[in-house]
């Protein structure tokens, strides 16, 4: 039994709101990419980044880590939400 096909699968995760949601996750998770390289270049020169590099790196980290878990969570809640809305038709 199928309840929809594989072209309406794939229109549904290429859509708009999609998109945007699959957008924030990869900019979230280069954000993290960049606090981690920022923060291990600085380790490895023996802390020679300062304070406000150590902050810029902590702040990237951090934003990443933020943006692609609320990327992630919208994700869900989107699928979810729309899933609950189809089963009240």
């Amino acid at each position: 039994m199928t309840a929809i096909t594989a072209k309406q699968a794939l229109a549904y995760a290429l859509g708009r709101e999609m998109i945007l949601l699959y957008a924030v996750v990869l900019v979230g998770y280069v954000a993290t990419l960049l606090g981690g390289w920022f923060a291990s270049g600085w380790a490895l020169r023996g802390g020679g980044g300062g304070t406000v590099g150590q902050l810029l790196a902590a702040v990237f980290l951090l934003a990443g880590i933020v943006a692609a878990l609320g990327g992630l969570v919208g994700v869900v809640y989107k699928v979810i939400a729309d899933a609950n809305e189809v089963a009240q038709r």
